[in-house]
């Protein structure tokens, strides 16, 4: 499978609402996979945003979400899916998130 981008995002997890840093992949065919680490050994999830998603949300648009200590507002992003769960992410810069 093809890479477009990989490299360290912040994770809410579902249940504690503690934020987790992951290892994350992006690939062409829109699979958002992360893992422990980058190893790439422990998949610890995956998304299919080609096909899950519905809206991903950035930055001030995510205001029900405090980011990880340290963290701006403007690294967050919620990949809100079809089936109405949401995934809290948070990187390192803005940049980045774009």
């Amino acid at each position: 499978m093809a890479l477009v981008k990989s490299g360290w995002l912040w994770r809410q997890s579902s249940i504690l609402r503690r934020w987790k840093r992951n290892w994350f992949v992006l690939y062409l065919d829109g699979s958002l996979v992360y893992y422990h680490d980058e190893t790439q050994r422990d998949m610890d999830g995956r998304i299919h945003i080609k096909y899950s998603c519905r809206d991903v949300r950035t930055g001030r648009e995510c205001r029900d979400v405090q980011p990880p200590e340290g963290k701006s507002r403007d690294c967050l992003l919620s990949v809100v899916l079809r089936d109405g769960s949401k995934t809290m992410l948070c990187a390192e810069s803005e940049d980045d998130a774009m």
